[in-house]
């Protein structure tokens, strides 16, 4: 099925997936560059990686008031904010000195990164009517900002030193925001909650958002801990390639799970694809534990494959249970979670290289992926006999 976007969608999906790949690069720059710091300052990496906390926390915990303030504004201009701000702040970690000062430039970029989420999806799912080919169109650009990442990092730290890398990859963000950031975009009034929704009771959605926030929750720190200790963990375990490359690798393979599952999100029961992607990427974390080389190389790809791979149908999900008034600030309360509770995972990840190993990490993250997938099944049994679809889709509440 071919999909076309009118011209006001097509502004909409550009602007959007700038900010996405932006944000999601610019936060997955410093557990590459982590590395050459700590050999370049004669520093443990765990004292490092531990600068990042509270970026990552204000990525997050930033969420849900921009949720708030979006449902009150314009979108557009809160998603402009982002992709305007994002490579100045990036460029600002380069004159950053390893310490206090360097984890406040970071706490800066984790600002302008937490103004993104909530607009941007929230502007998606209002404005663009194949919600989820177009969630996972924009989730194939955010999955290439974490996939470039790491080996554009390495590759300009290797030439440039760390703080020559931060300078011109924040340059190169800045000039795509400028490129995208005043595009004509017409967003649609904010309206009471019409459509399908009515098909839900508030008490029966809200309970519905509830579990599927408490799977959320766990997503977000398993994410945050893959994100942040693969690097270091290939760099350990791989040498085919560098670590900066193998990550990207890994990464660049998973932007095809986001398609694929955009496409099958306006299409099939959003709760049998929700769980069915976290079930197939339980026994391949496990699994990363105890490779080594190309086989870890392989099982890493398909994590990413299903478990980012799933940001459309689980982003569906929450427009499904959220009123279009509040759309905004119901990816706020996601986004809270997912990177503000997800933040924690920076502390887990530098316990578990002080006291076991990164292998360790991936055990960990095996368990949490076993609680997400039981939830998972908790929501299919909790709407047993009635399918969660995207508007327009066969079936659809």
């Amino acid at each position: 099925m071919t999909v076309a976007f009118t011209a006001n969608e097509r502004n909409t999906l550009a602007l959007t997936a700038v900010g996405h790949f932006g944000v999601h690069f610019a936060m997955l720059v410093f557990p590459t560059a982590a590395i050459v710091i700590a050999r370049a300052e004669g520093l443990a990496l765990e004292t490092v990686i531990g600068w990042s906390f509270a970026g990552y926390l204000i990525f997050g915990l930033g969420a849900l008031p921009v949720g708030l303030l979006t449902d009150h504004l314009r979108a557009r201009w809160v998603v402009r904010a982002s992709v305007l701000g994002i490579g100045p702040a990036l460029m600002a970690v380069a004159w950053a000195e390893p310490g206090a000062s360097m984890a406040a430039a970071l706490a800066v970029v984790g600002l302008f990164a937490s103004l993104y989420h909530p607009p941007g999806l929230g502007l998606i799912s209002r404005t663009i009517t194949a919600r989820g080919t177009a969630l996972g169109i924009n989730g194939v650009f955010g999955n290439l900002g974490i996939a470039m990442a790491p080996a554009l990092t390495e590759a300009a730290a290797a030439v440039w030193g760390w703080r020559g890398a931060y300078l011109s990859l924040g340059l190169a963000l800045g000039a795509l925001g400028l490129a995208v950031a005043f595009l004509p975009i017409t967003e649609p009034p904010l309206v009471a909650d019409q459509g399908g929704q009515r098909a839900w009771s508030n008490r029966k959605r809200l309970l519905l958002f509830a579990v599927l926030m408490s799977a959320m929750t766990l997503g977000g720190l398993s994410y945050r801990a893959a994100t942040v200790a693969q690097p270091a963990y290939f760099a350990e375990r791989i040498n085919l390639m560098g670590y900066g490359a193998a990550t990207s690798l890994v990464y660049m393979l998973g932007t095809l799970g986001q398609f694929l599952a955009g496409r099958m999100a306006d299409r099939h029961d959003l709760r049998l694809l929700y769980f069915g992607f976290h079930a197939i990427s339980l026994p391949l974390v496990l699994s990363m534990a105890f490779l080594h080389q190309s086989a870890l190389l392989a099982a890493a790809s398909a994590f990413i494959f299903f478990s980012i791979g799933m940001q459309p149908v689980e982003n569906s999900l929450v427009a499904r249970f959220t009123p279009e008034r509040w759309r905004s600030t119901g990816y706020g309360l996601k986004f809270s979670v997912v990177f503000g509770v997800g933040a924690l995972s920076v502390r887990a990840v530098e316990a578990f290289i002080l006291n076991y190993s990164l292998a360790h990490v991936f055990m960990g993250v095996a368990v949490v992926v076993a609680g997400i997938v039981t939830i998972a099944g908790l929501l299919a049994w909790l709407t047993r006999g009635r399918p969660i679809t995207n508007p327009g889709a066969q079936g659809s509440l």
